[in-house]
């Protein structure tokens, strides 16, 4: 009877395993935009089996990060400004209500973390080291949602940070943009909610949406897939 109870909860780890991985591979080009590759070497290069790959690989879909491809196999999406901008319009109208309700709502535990997030950041910044800030922002995605407790604007942004994230580190890591244009905001918004600022936060929520937005109609504006 454990054994079975067990199963579910196993293959669901190993997805999340999967999943994490195979995401941070397409937001850092560890994966380049546009690249095919077929699922089996995905296993191989993951060291796991078909089936938590498999699950993996739909989440992702449905990220707007790869499509799958019948019997062509895998192929990771270009950078497509028009979805990013989409996506942060949709993360404009639902990102306030998470932001102000984990600004509010947060314990003293999460407070802590957040506040642990922002000196996180800085010292990425300080360091220069765009894929440790990704891995601060992924997490802190995950901890607003958390604290917010509100499944529903959960679910509607969470699918489409991972766009935003793979621009963002594309700019830092790819076109030498600046970090701290982008680093600094999140910074503000984590030590905000820390101290139950809801309008602080909110105000460089703003900040961040809108340089979000003017670094992505960078992209074409430069031609920087093109270089």
């Amino acid at each position: 009877m454990s054994k079975v109870m067990q199963k579910p909860s196993l293959l669901a780890s190993h997805a999340e395993v999967a999943y994490n991985a195979i995401e941070e591979m397409i937001v850092t080009l560890e994966l380049a935009p546009g690249e095919s590759l077929t699922e089996q070497a995905l296993c191989v290069r993951l060291e796991m089996g078909r089936t938590p790959v498999r699950e993996a690989l739909l989440r992702l879909k449905h990220d707007y990060l790869l499509a799958v491809l019948p019997r062509q196999g895998i192929l990771i999406k270009p950078i497509d400004t028009t979805t990013a901008l989409e996506a942060l319009d949709v993360r404009h109208h639902v990102e306030g209500l998470l932001i102000e309700r984990a600004a509010r709502l947060a314990s003293e535990s999460q407070r802590a973390e957040f506040l642990n997030m922002a000196s996180q950041a800085e010292h990425s910044l300080a360091i220069r080291d765009n894929i440790l800030f990704s891995q601060i922002d992924k997490r802190f995605n995950e901890r607003v949602c958390e604290a917010a407790n509100h499944d529903v604007a959960a679910r509607a942004v969470m699918p489409l940070h991972a766009v935003s994230r793979r621009i963002g580190f594309f700019l830092a890591q790819v076109a030498n943009y600046e970090p701290a244009t982008t680093v600094q905001p999140h910074i503000e918004i984590m030590q905000s909610i820390a101290v139950n600022d809801s309008e602080g936060a909110l105000a460089a929520l703003s900040k961040l949406h809108h340089l979000t937005r003017q670094q992505t109609l960078a992209i074409e504006r430069d031609g920087l897939l093109h270089q």
